[in-house]
């Protein structure tokens, strides 16, 4: 082998392609938990197939991660990929088509099915050649092919394991005990053993024969405080139970069904149950029912899913019952694209149920947002007897991230938040008192108090009046509720301190990682470039317009669709709350996550065609 080119770098992108059902996302876990041991920051973006067992060897079976590695903080999975591996061509040809790969990127095919009389190596080669990419074959070793065989086909995982941990330089010891902890007590001693020799085999085999290698330094200016390593939905879970909900309904749907397989396992011993409801309307009206009798409840879904919520989100409302929804968004309409990410349900949860439907939404940043939000959500919901949304999205659902062990509080009394859970979403204390539509809300059972629960308008007293003042008070009171958060809603923050300027970039929810790290590029460029993320989203934070005037040009980027003649809805709202002339400089529905550098570019082409 040629001498091995080591290339110190401060962060590095690759990605393991391979069947679905081959422990490629297994593989990708392993990898992440052992570089965060090492104590680099790492963040995981899952690529899953829709299909249910898709048959190997086709396009559809792609499987694999994207995993980016750091020495500094990560809020998102970067821009473009510096090492593929794949495990045959057709994986490899079907990811090339997403263009995610550097111009220099570093291809790593396994040829072991190049005499398959289906295979297509010599048209994948040459378009990785054509593309101007380096490319590297290679084939599995013998005595791992006898080691594979003997699994029945599967562990081929371990190889690529073991080449990857090299070429980014992480120790052999660290990695096996990642695996040690993943299959340790899972697998037959004699099966282990073979997952370890392959691992072992992959790993020398990288030293021997591939000619490249990453150095990425550990995390430099370490706070002192203890790490861990999440994904969002299970941050969603640990933060349910640290808000005091005691009942989590719902149904299984992708991507929300992790929240119920967690809770599952660990909520019983924190004293909450799990429902799992015939269907997705039986969940929310267990969650509202069970409320209703004093006990904290929620239910997660998905757009879909959502769809069928929507007649108990408006009871809700109208009832003045506290409910919290969680939509892990994804690609729709209808089933969509169930495995790819997305930010179209905004309109649909605002403005889904029908009539005047009030309602609280916000959207998580990250994954420490999904850890607090459930607390908030229940402060919220409780205090306004309102539903209340909290937006996440396939990718912060299925993304790991390292960050700082997050705060506890163990909350009860929802009227006791802390304070740091107010800041953290910055907004202040909602008032004391709170005016409700109904007077009396005691809990089912309280002595010598009796509650009215209906869907239909009712005066102050509970009883059902049809009669145009008491239908306009509750509007308004409704609305009134919405507008105390308005009122207690702090500034947004403005990416790199910029207060006014050429051009705003303006996201919400998950955009927060790559917007902020747009406005970076375009700044250190000399651009008058701002940029700020929103959480909440109904309502607005009542100082937008007042800010938006100080900038010649808004635009959003989100991950939903809007051409010449349509606006995605983000702008669309910013639109009609400010009258600013918000315009959309991404807004696709490709299923994949928005990049820095595609924001970057966009806002170039701005200035280059004048910024008006």
């Amino acid at each position: 082998m040629q001498s091995k080119t080591v290339n110190n770098v401060r962060v590095g992108r690759f990605e393991l392609l391979m069947d679905a059902g081959f422990g490629a996302q297994k593989a990708g876990d392993i990898l992440i938990r052992a570089f965060a041991r090492m104590g680099k920051y790492v963040f995981i973006e899952p690529m899953i197939p829709a299909e249910i067992s898709p048959p190997p060897r086709s396009r559809p079976a792609l499987s694999g991660v994207i995993i980016r590695v750091a020495e500094f903080d990560l809020e998102n999975i970067g821009n473009n990929t510096d090492v593929i591996l794949a495990s045959h061509e057709i994986v490899l040809d079907r990811r090339l088509d997403d263009e995610e790969h550097n111009p220099s990127c570093r291809v790593l095919l396994d040829m072991g099915d190049k005499d398959l009389p289906t295979a297509e190596y010599d048209l994948a080669i040459k378009r990785v050649k054509d593309s101007g990419l380096q490319f590297f074959p290679f084939e599995v070793v013998p005595e791992a092919q006898a080691l594979v065989k003997s699994l029945a086909g599967k562990a081929r995982n371990m190889y690529y394991i073991g080449m990857l941990a090299c070429i980014y330089n992480a120790p052999e010891e660290f990695v096996i005990n990642e695996i040690k902890l993943t299959f340790g007590t899972k697998l037959k001693e004699d099966v282990f053993k073979k997952n370890i020799d392959l691992f072992h085999l992959g790993y020398q085999f990288a030293k021997d024969n591939v000619p490249f290698a990453y150095e990425i330094k550990n995390a430099s200016g370490k706070n002192g405080h203890e790490k861990i390593l999440i994904d969002g939905n299970s941050a969603l879970s640990m933060g349910i139970i640290e808000s005091g909900i005691k009942l989590v309904s719902g149904y299984p749907i992708t991507p929300a069904s992790s929240i119920l397989h967690t809770l599952a396992k660990v909520f019983p011993s924190f004293g909450g149950n799990v429902h799992q409801a015939e269907d997705e309307i039986s969940a929310i009206g267990t969650a509202i029912g069970s409320y209703y009798a004093g006990v904290p409840a929620l239910t997660c879904t998905s757009g879909p899913g959502l769809s069928l919520k929507q007649e108990f989100i408006g009871y809700a409302t109208a009832a003045e019952i506290p409910i919290i929804i969680i939509d892990v968004q994804r690609s729709g309409p209808s089933t969509g694209m169930p495995t790819k990410t997305e930010q179209s349900d905004l309109l649909s949860v605002i403005y889904g149920s029908h009539g005047d439907s009030a309602k609280i939404v916000f959207g998580v940043y990250d994954i420490i947002d999904c850890f607090y939000a459930p607390i908030l959500a229940r402060y919220l919901a409780e205090k306004l007897r309102l539903p209340v949304f909290i937006m996440s999205d396939f990718q912060t659902a299925n993304s790991y991230k390292v960050l700082d062990k997050p705060q506890i509080c163990e909350m009860e009394d929802s009227n006791k938040i802390p304070d740091f859970i107010l800041e953290h979403f910055g907004l202040a204390r909602l008032p004391d008192h709170i005016e409700m539509v109904r007077t009396e809300q005691a809990v089912p059972g309280t002595p010598g108090k009796m509650r009215r629960i209906t869907g239909l308008n009712t005066d102050e007293s509970g009883k059902v009046n049809y009669f145009s003042k008491a239908s306009q008070r509750s509007h308004a009171v409704r609305n009134e509720k919405v507008h105390c958060v308005q009122r207690v809603l702090g500034k947004p923050e403005l990416f790199g301190g910029r207060e006014e300027g050429d051009i705003l970039i303006v996201g919400w929810g998950s955009a927060k990682g790559a917007v902020e790290e747009a406005v970076s590029y375009c700044q250190n460029q000399g651009m008058a470039v701002g940029g700020m993320c929103l959480r909440f989203v109904n309502p607005l934070p009542p100082m937008l317009k007042e800010i938006f005037s100080r900038f010649k040009k808004v635009v959003t980027v989100e991950l939903a669709y809007g051409d010449p003649y349509k606006q995605p809805p983000l702008a669309m709202i910013l639109r009609a709350e400010t009258l600013v002339d918000v315009q959309a400089i991404i807004s696709r529905v490709t299923g994949r996550p928005i990049t820095p550098r595609s924001i970057e570019t966009k806002v170039k082409e701005l200035f280059h065609a004048g910024v008006k």
